[in-house]
């Protein structure tokens, strides 16, 4: 039987669930927006390695001929430590690493987009009196994070309202768990197929769940900066972390709140924690709601 309090949870879990994609499109979008022309650093590469033997010596910038304005100058800085050919390269890299950057926020925000045409289908077509698909329903909320309830274990204090959470550059949603019933919670109603996190070499810390089941190198890196910033790993000069799905992850049965074990195959990611990175990552709507 259906339960009032239970389609109170599920309308309620929808409505976060949709506002929270909503927010996630409108800050992608703006990334969109803002991310740099790529294709100025591929002109500057092109040119750098074209005039490369017509260059001598160590320059902080050098004037071309450019090729895209015929009869104009383009004013490209160096490296004045580098060769004109490595500067050349620097270039190429750049241009390759922001491409990929701009096609991870494209697939995000195609991602997301979906997503919520998805919520905005399931909350029109939702019926109260459905004791079936409010049950399924709201099992799929609490999956999703939409729906918070109570710890596994009915004697253990409740779970706070939701952990910390960040916002990498590629405007990938990480959570980071805030204490041990908390790490429970994070990891074991998180999306199988999510990415998970914590410090390496038994350091004691928080769990944390990467929300995308294909995260970008930069988003790893940064997670796994977060990572080390909330352990016990935090003043230590390099921290090693250990890189997961969420499915490998399994809870022992009796075991202690914050004790999980994991089967298959781990990556480590070695990182230097750093609070300002946390504090530009910060979720700012999450500060102002729970501040640590």
């Amino acid at each position: 039987m259906t339960t009032t309090t239970d389609v109170d949870l599920v309308q309620t879990g929808l409505a976060h669930l949709i506002h929270h994609t909503r927010k996630q499109i409108e800050s992608l979008t703006k990334a969109l927006d803002h991310l740099p022309d790529a294709s100025d650093l591929q002109v500057k590469g092109t040119l750098l390695k074209t005039y490369a033997s017509q260059i001598d010596g160590h320059h902080h910038f050098v004037e071309l001929p450019d090729y895209q304005h015929p009869g104009q100058q383009l004013s490209i800085k160096l490296d004045i430590k580098k060769t004109i050919m490595e500067n050349a390269e620097d270039y190429f890299h750049r241009y390759r690493k922001s491409k990929r950057g701009q096609a991870t926020v494209q697939q995000n925000l195609t991602t997301a987009k979906t997503e919520l045409h998805q919520q905005l289908a399931t909350q029109a077509a939702f019926d109260p009196d459905d004791s079936e698909a409010v049950a399924a329903l709201k099992q799929s909320l609490i999956v999703a994070g939409a729906i918070h309830t109570h710890v596994l274990h009915s004697s253990k204090a409740p779970t706070p309202a939701h952990p910390r959470r960040f916002y990498t550059h590629d405007h990938v949603l990480v959570e980071v768990g805030k204490n041990s019933h908390q790490n429970d919670h994070l990891t074991l109603t998180a999306r199988k197929d999510y990415y998970w996190m914590h410090a390496g070499g038994e350091i004691p810390g928080s769990h944390v769940v990467i929300h995308s089941n294909h995260p970008s190198e930069q988003t790893l890196q940064e997670a796994a900066v977060l990572t080390a910033y909330y352990s016990k790993g935090r003043q230590m000069n390099r921290v090693p972390v250990d890189v997961l799905t969420v499915g490998q992850m399994r809870k022992p049965k009796g075991a202690k709140a914050g004790l999980v074990t994991f089967s298959g195959l781990a990556r480590t990611i070695t990182v230097v924690p750093d609070a300002t990175l946390a504090a530009e990552l910060r979720d700012q709507e999450d500060i102002h709601h729970d501040a640590d």
